[in-house]
C-alpha cells in the first residue's frame, strides 16, 4: 500500500496493490472514501449490499457506513479520502477547485492516470449530494457516545459507564450500539485507536511510544491490531507515506 498525503488539506490518496487482503467490516468516521478499481476485481459489501467491482468501477463510502473489502493479489485499488471537516467546511465550488488542482498534481507525479483523475473529480459532486442529504441516521444517544469514543479513543471507556449514560443495561447498550454503528463498542474503540495512531505516526512519533499511549498491552498487540485494520504494519505504513505539495 502507498499513501500520498496533501500538504495543505485533509485529503489523501491510497493505492492498494500486490496484496491479497480482506478488510473486515469497518467504517470511517472522519472521511468520505471514493475508490476506483484500476485493475482486477474487488468485492465490496457496503451496508449489507454486496457488489463485485471491475476495472473502471467506483464506489463511495460515506462516514459511518459499514463496509468490507476483499481484493486479490492481481487487483489494484485507488482511493481518495476527503476529510469530513474539509467537506463540511468548504463549499462545493471551492472544493472542486482544490480537488481539481490536487488531482492534477497527483497525476503529474504518476500516482494515477487521466481516466482515474476524471472519475475522482466527478465524484466530488456526489460527495456533496451525500453531505447535503444527511449522514447515516444514528440514534442520538449512541451518536454522542460514538463521538466520545472517537474524541478520546486512547481512554478506556467502561461499557457499564457508557450504558449508564443512556440509562440502559450493558447488554442492551451493546446491541443498540452495534445496530446503530455496525460494530460493537469494543471493536469501534480499537478501530478509532488505530485511526488516531495513524495520525500520530504522521507526526513521526515512535511506534512503541504510540502503542503505550494508546493503551495497547505491548507493541506486538498494537502491531496486530494495526495490520488487521490498516492492512500493513505500522513500520510499513511509515515507509509508505509520501506527501503531495500542492502547487496551486
Amino acid at each position: 500500500m502507498q499513501y500520498y498525503q496533501c500538504d495543505q488539506y485533509p485529503i489523501e490518496f491510497v493505492v492498494s496493490e500486490n496484496m491479497e487482503k480482506h478488510f473486515e467490516p469497518h467504517n470511517h468516521v472522519r472521511h468520505y472514501v471514493i475508490s476506483v478499481v484500476i485493475q482486477g476485481t474487488v468485492a465490496v459489501c457496503l451496508e449489507n449490499r454486496e457488489k463485485e467491482c471491475h476495472r473502471g468501477d467506483m464506489f463511495i463510502v460515506p462516514p459511518y457506513a459499514v463496509h468490507a473489502v476483499r481484493q486479490g493479489k492481481d487487483a489494484r485499488l485507488l482511493s481518495m479520502c476527503l476529510g469530513t471537516a474539509f467537506v463540511e467546511g468548504t463549499d462545493r465550488e471551492t472544493a472542486e477547485g482544490i480537488v481539481r488542482n490536487l488531482l492534477r498534481d497527483a497525476a503529474g507525479l504518476g500516482i494515477f492516470g487521466k481516466e482515474q483523475q476524471e472519475k475522482l473529480f466527478s465524484s466530488v459532486r456526489t460527495v456533496y449530494r451525500l453531505r447535503d442529504g444527511g449522514q447515516k441516521e444514528i440514534d442520538a444517544g449512541i451518536k454522542i457516545l460514538a463521538d466520545k469514543i472517537t474524541g478520546h479513543s486512547e481512554r478506556e471507556l467502561p461499557i457499564e459507564a457508557m450504558a449508564a449514560d443512556i440509562f440502559v443495561s450493558k447488554y442492551y447498550f451493546i446491541r443498540k450500539f452495534k445496530n446503530s454503528i455496525g460494530m460493537t463498542p469494543h471493536r469501534f474503540c480499537i478501530q478509532n485507536r488505530i485511526r488516531k495512531s495513524q495520525g500520530m505516526l504522521d507526526e513521526e512519533k515512535s511506534i512503541s511510544g504510540i502503542a503505550a499511549e494508546m493503551g495497547f498491552y505491548d507493541q506486538s498487540h498494537f502491531d496486530k491490531a494495526f495490520q488487521r485494520i490498516v492492512g500493513i504494519s505500522p513500520s510499513e505504513y511509515v515507509r509508505s507515506k509520501k506527501q503531495i505539495e500542492q502547487g496551486t
